[in-house]
């Protein structure tokens, strides 16, 4: 059924971009890409970043594996995300002119050792954008909202370790443009942990901080915390105002959204946290 994009409500703000979306070929998502274009107009946009889940973890069987491809869901390989690529560069020759420049981009579920398959992908599609998301430690789902089958067997302490311990690395590899939705554990995290998913960072912050530094890499403002019931973006404040001062780059507002109606959900109130934060128009 399609979307009612009436309900949409123009932001007050203009030349916003939306660095962070997954359409139906997400096996989690909802929504076509002509939809989520159709969404981002009514918003007012300037730029739309497509980053459609993709994992290539041979032993996991969260859904970001899996890619949709009319109807059915197949492996994320690189052959199997061919559909989405030319349907994205279809949308950004059809939207171009109508004054929303839609960009090719990629969610990489990161997992130890997955250095050479994002590579593969990099040389295989012209991706303007690649993200980088942590969604597992080890075959802990620490998305998962359920608590007692992952985050049961886990300590706190050890989540934070082995999260920014494996961001680190990720950040090291100079392989990703941003790191998408630092501090995701905090969903589920903070109900089941309490507040140490909101302090228990500190101890890992220079030298993470240090490795984005030192390839580039930059982080997201992720505002689907709020729709998580959070009461602060992913990273929360305190957060992003450490990695400024660090010299981190800010510089992309995601919405992480799930369907078109999310599309630049509360970039209102994200948007100071990137004020240099304007489109690029490039070919």
């Amino acid at each position: 059924m399609p979307f009612d994009l009436s309900r949409i409500k123009p932001l007050d703000l203009a030349n916003l971009t939306d660095y962070h979306c997954h359409c139906d070929y997400s096996s989690d998502a909802q929504g076509s890409i002509t939809e989520y274009c159709e969404a981002a107009l009514r918003r007012g946009l300037a730029e739309l970043c497509f980053t459609t889940h993709y994992d290539s973890k041979p032993d996991s069987q969260m859904s970001d594996c899996f890619i949709r491809i009319n109807g059915d869901l197949r492996r994320g390989t690189p052959e199997n995300l061919a559909p989405y690529v030319e349907d994205v560069l279809k949308a950004h020759d059809d939207y171009y002119g109508r004054g929303l420049s839609v960009k090719l981009g990629v969610e990489f579920g990161w997992w130890e050792g997955c250095e050479e398959s994002a590579v593969r992908l990099k040389e295989t599609y012209p991706f303007h954008y690649m993200l980088c998301g942590l969604h597992e430690l080890g075959d802990i789902n620490i998305c998962s909202s359920k608590v007692d089958k992952h985050l049961a067997r886990i300590s706190a302490e050890d989540l934070l370790e082995q999260y920014f311990r494996q961001m680190t690395v990720a950040a090291r590899t100079g392989l990703f443009d941003t790191l998408a939705h630092i501090g995701y554990y905090r969903r589920h995290g903070l109900g089941f942990y309490g507040d140490i998913m909101n302090s228990g960072h500190q101890q890992y912050m220079n030298e993470f901080f240090e490795a984005l530094n030192s390839t580039d890499t930059g982080l997201e403002i992720n505002t689907s915390a709020l729709r998580h019931g959070l009461d602060d973006y992913y990273p929360a404040l305190p957060f992003v105002t450490a990695a400024k001062r660090a010299g981190v780059k800010v510089e992309r507002l995601g919405s992480d959204a799930h369907s078109p109606e999310q599309v630049g959900y509360d970039f209102e109130g994200a948007a100071p946290l990137v004020a240099d934060h304007m489109p690029y128009y490039d070919e």
